[in-house]
């Protein structure tokens, strides 16, 4: 009974990465735009002892929740190149086995 197989296509994987890629770009400006809207609210709460309450659970919410959006972001970036540099890798060491596999070839006759 054989190995099953497996093909890597490098190209669907560049184009992945590439998406990936894409996809936290457009996440990064609708994450900035999101935070600019946040902003022009001010701080709706008020100053009194309540506001001052509700203003400090915000800041700490808001501060947690913007630290663990901009990880994610950075880490679907790596994502993104990763799997190019896998690609790219891969189509290398693709070339050289077969320039590898004709030298052998051409060794035999």
């Amino acid at each position: 009974m054989g190995m099953p197989g497996y093909e890597v296509n490098p190209e669907q994987i560049r184009t992945s990465g590439g998406g990936i890629s894409s996809s936290t770009q457009q996440l990064k400006a609708d994450w900035a735009a999101f935070q600019a809207e946040l902003a022009g609210f001010g701080e709706p709460w008020g100053t009194d002892d309540i506001g001052s309450l509700i203003g400090g659970c915000y800041q700490a919410v808001y501060e947690v929740a913007v630290e663990a959006y901009d990880d994610n972001l950075e880490d679907m970036a790596e994502h993104g190149e990763i799997l190019t540099v896998f690609a790219d890798n891969h189509a290398k060491a693709e070339e050289h086995n077969v320039t590898e596999i004709n030298r052998v070839r051409d060794v035999l006759g």
